[in-house]
């Protein structure tokens, strides 16, 4: 079960399965985001893919 936030709250502390603990949560838009104890990581698997796929594009282009 889900709750959602207020607007005006910033964080909340939720246990975090990476820390085995409760820790600060940000809240995000009135729900819970991700724990503000671990970095934020530089990018995601799926951006790191279209990155490589863009990248690859504009040295090898397509025809049509």
């Amino acid at each position: 079960m889900s709750h959602h936030q207020t607007k005006a709250t910033e964080s909340v502390t939720a246990y975090c399965n990476r820390c085995g603990k409760r820790t600060q949560h940000a809240v995000s838009d009135g729900r819970q985001g991700r724990c503000t104890e671990h970095e934020a990581p530089d990018l995601t698997k799926r951006q790191i893919e279209k990155r490589l796929r863009r990248q690859r594009e504009a040295e090898n282009p397509r025809l049509f």
